[in-house]
């Protein structure tokens, strides 16, 4: 057995299922730490489950729960939920915690634990190093699964608390004049965004929606539609369509696609918000939030339009921290993570984006999304994926190689590096090129810096492996 120490990353405790730290046993460890965490703060403390639909989860959820009951927790047990939807049902039961059980994007192999506190929000680096420590001196104890029953209240029907808030919310009172493709990526916004987008009376085709999770992200799902867009684009074609979208497995992400098989990705989507929460006057202190990560164009555009830009560390937690705490009203990552910060919802959430989405084309009908963003002039950009088992003196190599193919870019350029922390052993370049360059030449760039990062491998390390991700 592993012994060392499971410590939370950038998007909760993330890996392989079945393996340390996501073994029945762990979970059964982190369920009694997660209650032994509740129990110092609450006298009647609420844990409020949820989970994707993957296969492990199936294995893994009678383990947690039974782990949580151990310590006294009362699990509102919501099945197969998407991870917005647990933290939104977290902060409307006003629950002590909620756990979401998904690797998010991630392939079926891969599972985790997302937890979100009473208000709805990421939970706080401090709060997280608690429960390292709980979890490392927890005295495991033998518990009966089937012993948790009496504790736990099985509430699917919260589930249409969150279908109905979506439908309230939507800019417009009917979608009926639109038509959309829904990939659901065989994960669980299947439970929740066919429902909402037929009861506002969209025409509805349903793609990618089976429950079993074994596909889950397969060859689907709103990453696939970022790199094949002609994909979706000839299904939102076959069935005389609008628009293709599609959400990620646990239902954060969102990426749009056209009958064309243009795709919209996240800086399109917040470039279109913006405009339109700006012109609602709702848009607080005309400030939205995202990251370095997000395209030059993007900012530019922005600005032109009287709308700042700012920019934290990538990922969820980052973003939500700085929209709570500066109390901004809009915020996403270019990977489509769009969280509304509308007074009702807390986190990334891509059926409310989507929603909210077509409220604002069908109230602009005839004008199409292509036309919507046709100021935004995005920078050509390319990102690639390593199989990178690094060493610092490598991971040194490519941050130096980084900056000199930064300057050969010239005005604008930007080259970044950084560890997929959700998928150990994965490594990123994004290269951006100034608005002079062309698609060709940036991704001639990236090429040019794989290679040296191949041969820079080869030079320090017989162990160091470096291989190209096929997406």
């Amino acid at each position: 057995m592993n012994m060392s120490k499971i410590e939370f990353g950038s998007d909760g405790i993330r890996g392989i299922a079945g393996e340390w730290p996501l073994t029945t046993f762990n979970l059964v460890q982190i369920g009694q730490a997660l209650g032994q965490f509740m129990r110092s703060r609450s006298e009647h403390p609420v844990a409020v489950v949820g989970r994707d639909t993957r296969p492990s989860g199936v294995e893994f959820w009678p383990c947690l729960i039974a782990g949580l009951t151990s310590q006294g927790i009362h699990v509102v047990n919501l099945g197969v939920m998407t991870t917005p939807g647990v933290a939104f049902l977290t902060r409307r039961l006003e629950a002590d915690l909620g756990v979401a059980v998904s690797a998010s994007h991630s392939p079926v192999e891969y599972n985790g634990i997302k937890l979100v506190g009473p208000k709805g929000l990421r939970l706080q680096r401090e709060d997280e190093i608690e429960i390292e420590k709980l979890i490392e001196n927890v005295p495991v104890e033998i518990v009966d699964p089937a012993a948790s029953q009496a504790q736990q209240t099985s509430a699917k029907n919260l589930i249409e608390l969150y279908v109905e808030d979506h439908i309230e919310r939507c800019p417009t009172e009917s979608l009926n004049s639109l038509r959309v493709v829904l990939d659901c990526a065989n994960g669980a916004a299947t439970q929740v965004a066919p429902e909402a987008f037929r009861r506002l009376g969209t025409q509805v085709t349903v793609v990618n929606d089976a429950l079993d999770g074994t596909r889950i992200n397969y060859r689907c799902g709103s990453e696939h539609a970022r790199e094949y867009p002609k994909e979706l684009a000839n299904i939102v074609r076959q069935h005389g369509a609008d628009y293709g979208y599609a959400f990620d497995g646990d239902g954060d992400r969102l990426t749009v696609v056209d009958s064309t098989g243009r795709m919209y990705d996240g800086n399109d989507l917040l470039f279109v918000l913006a405009t339109y929460y700006m012109t609602q006057k709702q848009l607080r202190g005309d400030t939205l939030v995202t990251t370095d990560l997000a395209n030059s164009g993007l900012f530019n555009a922005l600005s032109h339009m009287g709308i700042h830009v700012l920019l934290t560390g990538k990922g969820d937690k980052n973003i939500e921290a700085a929209m709570w705490g500066g109390d901004y009203m809009l915020g996403s990552e270019p990977i489509g993570n769009v969280i509304i910060n509308d007074g009702y919802h807390t986190a990334a959430d891509a059926v409310y984006a989507a929603l909210v989405l077509s409220g604002i084309l069908v109230r602009n009908r005839p004008i199409s999304l292509a036309e919507m963003v046709a100021p935004l002039r995005k920078w050509p950009q390319k990102t690639v994926t390593l199989d990178l088992q690094a060493s610092p003196a490598l991971e040194k190599a490519v941050q130096e190689e980084a900056r000199r193919w930064e300057a050969e870019l010239g005005n604008g350029g930007r080259v970044l590096c950084w560890s997929a922390t959700t998928e150990p052993g994965r490594f990123r370049i994004m290269v951006e090129g100034g608005f002079e360059k062309t698609q060709e030449q940036v991704s001639e760039v990236a090429d040019a810096i794989c290679k040296a990062i191949e041969e820079t491998a080869g030079r320090l390390s017989v162990d160091a492996a470096v291989s190209r991700v096929t997406p």
